[in-house]
């Protein structure tokens, strides 16, 4: 799938944070650079599982175009960045790829070749432009989530391609190109290679060769020895024809992978199939766009993301201006639903996260805006999923979407979906837009015990962590109600007299930095922060003392509080103390000495009595 600093801020008082609870939702597009007309198109966007990721895209510099990346930090798109650094010659045709930790991959062409730059995870720069193919042009890029990476391109009509190590920063060529056949033209125009990579390391590259889409698997730095030819012979009894536009994407297990590309066929219509690889063969293939034959075809790009256990979603674009997307759930690729669109091409985008929840956009023609839906799935219903209500993602104040600026969306894990454009305004100002779909916060729950009590300036309550990917979550503890604390930890203690002694009710509120928020259940809490009462009497005898202690634990109104744990008794004469309320004591010799008796309550609370007494040396 293409895929904290804890900071401990406390503060105690009545605070005025809202923590309703807010929906997951979709977020119109911010600017991550610009305006500028130097901003020419996007190139490719990756989000790994662990929520960091990057956009590369082409961008003036000097009067020539470069590439620039932005990375996914904590939530936040960060400052640009130039990573072709030293070459001076025009760049084009950026891709990205990016694994845990904040690894990153990006491939481009510059001058006629194909350069790469890998910054490792937690290095504080990108690595100096590699080259990896004179004369290269076309580049893909993939990357598991352990770090090994794949890079194919196309040299003189060959596809060819380079392996990166998990924990290296230079490309390895391939021993061998993937054509089927010296002579042929391969890997040019629609027919452009693209690959991905499984959890394994091995790799699954799709091409367009003499009119045909053809896929092979790459293990370590050779190419299999089995291709595969993807053209259907025919379709519903018509005779199939040149096939391009293959994109792939493959699951955990390096045995599957979904291919997703356009045929054409005899009557001249389009049609977006689907092809599951199972090793070394292929399931039987799907026209999933499911347009029929009624003239109208499957123009825009093909694309297909999967999770690692093989949930996914395919897109595609009609030539009537709709939009299409497929569900594909327990290994079955249903048929394409129309999304939205008016009037013109579409090119759909889609993303699937582990959690099986699927995002969708598409450019809508009759107002120049990116329009986005959400499927929200749970992978132990057998129902397919639909989308949800569109959404507008551009944002009217950055002008019109510019279709020919590139579109591209990614998410992480958990469900998280950032969407790339560009968009402009009349006077020229040209801005790289993203959007985003935000998940709530995980659930979580209070981990401090309903049934004790609980001295909460000494003992901190404490909770368990909701799962944010985006950015560190606010925790806001409300008593009884009321807004008492926030923390960006799972502790928290409160100082005196923030919360009056007593029966109280208390829940935690986790909040994301878009305001969206998760509760857990209210639970009990029992206070108690004043320490019991303790006296004493004494008895001498000669050297035989005996002490007999009343300790009480009451709170008042209610009379309810932890109660008396236990009572000790310090002879002050270096002994072992006594647990007890009443005991005897003999001396060793005469002297003065401090009697010290203390009450400890179930909460910790501690009182104490002392007494020094005079004990005769005879």
């Amino acid at each position: 799938m293409r895929r904290r600093l804890a900071f401990i801020v406390t503060t105690i008082a009545v605070l005025a944070v809202p923590v309703g609870s807010a929906q997951a939702a979709f977020f119109k597009a911010d600017a991550v650079d610009g305006p500028s007309a130097d901003i020419k198109s996007v190139g490719d966007m990756d989000i790994a599982r662990d929520g960091t990721g990057a956009v590369a895209y082409v961008k003036a510099d000097g009067g020539v175009n470069h590439i620039f990346v932005s990375r996914l930090v904590g939530g936040s798109w960060q400052a640009p960045e130039r990573v072709d650094g030293g070459l001076d010659a025009s760049a084009s045709t950026p891709a990205v790829a990016a694994s845990d930790g904040g690894r990153l991959v990006v491939v481009y062409e510059d001058g006629g070749s194909v350069y790469a730059t890998v910054r490792q995870a937690g290095a504080p720069g990108f690595n100096a432009p590699q080259l990896i193919g004179q004369g290269g042009e076309t580049p893909d890029v993939d990357m598991s989530f352990n770090g090994n990476a794949y890079a194919v391109f196309t040299i003189n009509g060959d596809v060819v391609g380079a392996r990166l190590d998990r924990t290296g920063v230079n490309f390895v060529g391939l021993t061998a190109p993937f054509d089927t056949a010296q002579g042929n033209t391969a890997g040019v125009g629609t027919g452009r290679p693209k690959i991905a990579v499984s959890a394994d390391g091995t790799g699954v590259v799709v091409w367009g060769e003499n009119g045909h889409v053809y896929a092979r698997r790459v293990f370590n730095t050779a190419p299999s020895t089995s291709v595969l030819d993807l053209n259907l012979s025919d379709l519903e009894g018509h005779p199939g024809g040149t096939a391009d536009l293959p994109d792939v994407d493959i699951e955990d297990d390096s045995s599957y992978a979904w291919v997703a590309f356009r045929q054409q066929f005899d009557n001249g219509v389009r049609r977006a199939i689907g092809v599951r690889l199972r090793g070394s063969r292929t399931d039987p293939p799907v026209a999933y766009d499911g347009l029929g034959w009624s003239g109208v075809s499957a123009d825009d790009p093909p694309r297909v993301d999967i999770n690692g256990k093989g949930v996914g979603v395919l897109t595609s674009g009609a030539s009537n201006g709709t939009a299409l997307s497929a569900i594909l759930k327990d290994d079955i690729l249903n048929p394409a639903r129309a999304i939205g669109g008016t009037g013109g091409a579409t090119e759909p985008v889609g993303a699937v996260a582990e959690t099986y929840d699927r995002a969708v956009g598409w450019y809508n023609q009759s107002d120049q805006t990116i329009q986005g839906a959400f499927y929200d799935d749970k992978s132990s219903s057998r129902l397919v999923p639909g989308p949800g209500p569109t959404t507008p993602l551009s944002n009217p104040d950055f002008g019109t979407v510019d279709p020919a600026g590139g579109f591209d969306v990614a998410g992480d894990r958990t469900g998280d979906f950032a969407f790339a454009f560009i968009q402009q305004l009349p006077d020229g100002g040209r801005r790289l837009a993203i959007a985003s779909y935000d998940r709530l916060p995980g659930s979580f729950a209070i981990s401090t015990s309903s049934k004790l009590w609980r001295n909460v300036i000494r003992t901190p309550l404490a909770w368990g962590t909701a799962l944010e990917l985006w950015g560190n979550l606010t925790y806001t503890v409300l008593i009884d109600g009321r807004q008492v604390a926030q923390s960006q930890t799972t502790k928290l203690t409160l100082p005196a007299g923030a919360v009056p002694d007593g029966l109280h009710t208390w829940r935690v509120v986790a909040t994301d930095r878009r305001g969206q928020s998760v509760t857990t259940v209210v639970k009990p809490l029992k206070i108690d922060t004043t320490a019991p009462t303790v006296t004493f009497a004494a008895r001498r005898k000669k050297r035989v003392e005996t002490v007999t202690a009343r300790a009480a634990d009451v709170i008042p109104p209610s009379g309810k509080a932890a109660g008396i744990r236990y009572v000790r008794i310090d002879w002050g004469d270096g002994s072992a103390f006594t647990q007890a309320t009443k005991a005897t004591h003999t001396y060793a010799r005469g002297g003065t000495y401090t009697v010290r008796v203390s009450a400890t309550d179930g909460a910790g609370n501690v009182a104490v009595a002392e007494r020094e007494i005079h004990v005769s040396k005879k």
